[in-house]
């Protein structure tokens, strides 16, 4: 991430569950991307989600 040709380690995930109070979801065949760094300069972000999944 951050460079050209950058290279993200990516987890195939036979499903996850999406806990939101009363309303958790289940989605099924998801990609985990693993970065052993800081997502941005003051660190404010623990992951990023795509869109479709919410």
């Amino acid at each position: 991430m951050g460079k050209t040709n950058g290279m993200l380690l990516g987890i195939r995930a036979e499903y996850i569950k999406i806990l939101n109070g009363e309303n958790d979801e289940k989605k099924d065949n998801v990609i985990i991307g693993i970065y052993n760094k800081s997502l941005t300069k003051r660190g404010e972000y623990q992951a990023l989600i795509g869109i479709d999944l919410l």
